[in-house]
């Protein structure tokens, strides 16, 4: 059976994961996590079964948030050390991070994603100064691809295709990404939410096969 997730539902998640592994989290945006509409959306993701473990670990580190004292720079200080140092003791969210260790094979995948985006007749942020293969622009994508799939029947078909494409290359590597956010994330904020992103994109592609 297909899933109940419209394909407005997924172009919001897939943006909000998007902004959420981009940089650190803003004042508003901590505030916002803490709020019943982000409370609502998790509801309603809880109601499929297989998003729940996702969802009780994503509501377990928000509600540990409003416990830590300045959260907001103590989720910065994690943010830096997971996602902007070395690779030993962190979780780089670069596709290539998560290839072959040929720089060939690392290569590939920002040109992947290049081609990807240029298919969907879109460039990288300049306003955002990292490759191609960064996470938050693959979840950029999709959200996009999701977005436009729904608005534009007339390129429905090419739209969902490319949105499958993105959704495989993400699903190489989400995996390793994941446990490496639980090994090194000691908080456990950002372990939690990538877990969430995890059962999504599985759920995702699940619900595509189903069609």
């Amino acid at each position: 059976m297909a899933g109940q997730l419209t394909p407005h539902h997924y172009a919001c998640l897939y943006g909000w994961f998007a902004g959420m592994f981009a940089r650190e989290l803003d004042q508003h945006q901590l505030a916002q996590l803490q709020s019943p509409d982000v409370a609502l959306w998790l509801e309603h993701l809880a109601a499929e079964a297989a998003l729940q473990d996702g969802v009780l670990a994503s509501r377990n580190s928000i509600a540990a948030l409003q416990l830590r004292p300045d959260a907001r720079l103590e989720l910065a200080a994690d943010f830096a050390g997971l996602f902007l140092m070395s690779q030993k003791q962190a979780a780089l969210p670069y596709a290539s991070c998560y290839e072959p260790g040929n720089a060939r094979f690392r290569q590939a995948a920002c040109e992947e994603m290049q081609a990807l985006l240029l298919e969907a007749g879109l460039e990288r942020d300049r306003a955002f100064p990292e490759p191609e293969d960064h996470l938050a622009i693959c979840l950029e994508l999709l959200s996009y691809l999701s977005f436009a799939a729904s608005e534009n029947r007339a390129n429905a078909a090419a739209c969902l295709a490319l949105r499958d494409k993105t959704l495989g290359l993400l699903w190489r590597w989400l995996p390793a990404f994941t446990a490496h956010c639980i090994e090194h994330d000691a908080f456990g904020f950002y372990a939690a939410q990538s877990q969430l992103l995890l059962a999504l994109v599985t759920y995702d592609r699940m619900s595509q096969n189903a069609l």
